[in-house]
């Protein structure tokens, strides 16, 4: 008698492995680019503290009147030593562009930060 498996058989797994693929590779994808665009944000959401961080030691660089703005590059920021020099978007995974600006707005008693997307390349 012998041992193993009959071509039915090997097709049979081979037809459930592949429907188990076709099911698994969308989530997997989907997964992946989730955790991409979550790193996305983080290093946004980085960028930004490394600005606050700066003008917090920097009081005199801030807006003065209400509606004024300031800016800082990336490149400014990682010079003063508040960012890594190796941020890297993770949709290109390249490193975030030196030119990449965060603008600062007095509103009142507060100051928006946020990162001028068009710059991010």
């Amino acid at each position: 008698m012998k041992k193993g498996f009959t071509l039915i058989e090997l097709l049979g797994v081979i037809a459930v492995l592949g429907i188990l693929a076709i099911i698994a590779i969308p989530i997997v994808d989907r997964s992946l680019n989730e955790s991409r665009e979550g790193l996305y944000e983080t290093q946004i959401e980085q960028i930004i503290k490394g600005a606050e961080d700066y003008y917090t030691k920097n009081l005199d660089k801030l807006p003065q009147n209400d509606g004024d703005t300031n800016e800082i590059t990336v490149k400014e920021l990682q010079d003063a030593g508040f960012l890594p020099l190796d941020i890297k978007n993770p949709k290109t995974n390249e490193n975030v562009s030196p030119k990449t600006t965060v603008i600062v707005t007095k509103n009142g008693n507060n100051y928006k930060y946020e990162l001028d997307e068009e710059t991010i390349e």
